[in-house]
């Protein structure tokens, strides 16, 4: 938070009233299946960007983003979508929505800072936004709720900026708890609190997460080029099954070819749906005694990441076949934290050494040097500072 503190002080010469800190999001399992509305096991994660706000006597808003270097301005009466203004535009989505909706606005001086920044438009679309709205809930008492500014997040991101935005992210981030998971239901966006034992104070099995240090577009690209692939597919199959959930499309259906799809669609419906059926078949494993079954499961996953729906690169092979050559590692699937290549292995504490040990071959082979820690689940999206007034 002293980051943020002394950047948003030199930049305009005042201190932030209000300092809010957002967690990033990781998906563990069910990273696809919003495109079925099936289920995703989600959890805070370690990085996290903070959001500092301070108010002005004019009708400009001023933005700085501490981490990349970079500003940005817009006045309150001229609020639209500039492409050029990139990180810029999550902030605007969330100030035009709400001035749509009759909130008066002075003017504004913003600053962004945190690691979370690096990742993937879609998690900082997400943290941003849900950062300004807590800032500005905060700074101006509007008393939202927190249904209420989930819709307006969901506005600016979708409606004004075009980005996918996901409820159970933003669910996530605002329900995150160290050593906890959430267990989604996307169809009904309902969710449950699960404990993740696999963590640093786990006796037995404990889950690495490895970032390969790709480049950042090296995966991002061609998800985003899946994800059309996916909407597109799932739009022919929901013209098969005109009633009932897609979720429950029966996956034999698919493999037995009983349906009339291209080749290339039938793969991807049905990773799709095994994911999800997988994901909720993991979430009653986590337990330290269902370990391997756990462990199973995201090795299911991952192969049908690579051969069905063709998600992977060289990299993340390599970290999930290295996994399956250690005894003592039970499981390696690609997870969805905003980081390209991320990776994470389930597997015994005595078996960590050796694993950390073939990472340096890795790095001889790869040439990035991998940055890896065991994954336990972060805090939840909070108000961090508050200027008290007298």
């Amino acid at each position: 938070m002293e980051n943020i503190l002394s950047y948003h002080k030199k930049e305009y010469e005042e201190s932030p009233l209000v300092i809010v800190e957002v967690p990033g999001t990781c998906t563990l399992l069910g990273s696809y299946s919003d495109s079925c509305k099936g289920w995703s096991l989600l959890g805070t994660d370690v990085a996290t960007l903070f959001v500092g706000i301070s108010q002005r006597n004019d009708q400009l808003v001023r933005l700085a983003n501490a981490t990349l270097n970079d500003r940005k301005r817009f006045s309150l009466s001229n609020i639209k979508f500039r492409k050029e203004d990139r990180w810029g535009n999550y902030i605007k989505g969330v100030i035009g929505i709400l001035a749509s909706e009759g909130v008066e606005f002075s003017g504004l001086n913003v600053t962004v800072e945190g690691p979370l920044l690096l990742s993937d438009n879609q998690m900082v679309s997400s943290a941003i936004a849900l950062g300004v709205c807590m800032a500005l809930n905060a700074l101006m008492d509007l008393q939202m709720s927190i249904s209420s500014m989930i819709r307006v997040i969901y506005q600016a991101n979708t409606t004004f900026n075009n980005e996918l935005c996901k409820i159970s992210d933003l669910l996530t981030m605002i329900n995150g708890q160290k050593g906890k998971v959430l267990f989604f239901d996307l169809q009904h966006l309902t969710f449950q609190e699960l404990g993740f034992p696999f963590t640093e104070e786990s006796e037995e099995y404990v889950a690495l997460i490895i970032d390969s240090k790709i480049s950042p577009n090296a995966m991002r690209e061609e998800i985003a080029t899946k994800r059309k692939d996916i909407e597109v597919a799932f739009s022919k199959l929901k013209e098969l099954k005109p009633g009932g959930f897609i979720r429950d499309f029966p996956e034999s259906d698919l493999s037995a070819r009983v349906v009339p799809l291209e080749e290339d669609v039938r793969h991807i419906c049905e990773y799709i749906l095994m994911e999800s059926r997988l994901t909720f078949d993991a979430a009653f494993m986590l337990s330290p005694k269902d370990a391997m079954l756990y462990g199973k499961t995201m090795v299911k996953i991952q192969t049908g990441l690579r051969d069905l729906l063709e998600v992977s690169c060289p990299e993340v092979d390599w970290l999930t076949k290295r996994s399956s050559e250690i005894n003592g590692s039970v499981g390696a699937v690609l997870v969805s934290n905003g980081f390209s290549g991320n990776v994470m292995v389930l597997l015994s504490k005595q078996a960590l050494p050796s694993y950390i040990s073939r990472l340096e071959e890795y790095e001889h082979i790869f040439g990035f040097h991998p940055r890896w820690y065991i994954y336990e689940g972060g805090g939840s999206a909070k108000v961090v500072f508050q200027e008290q007034h007298i």
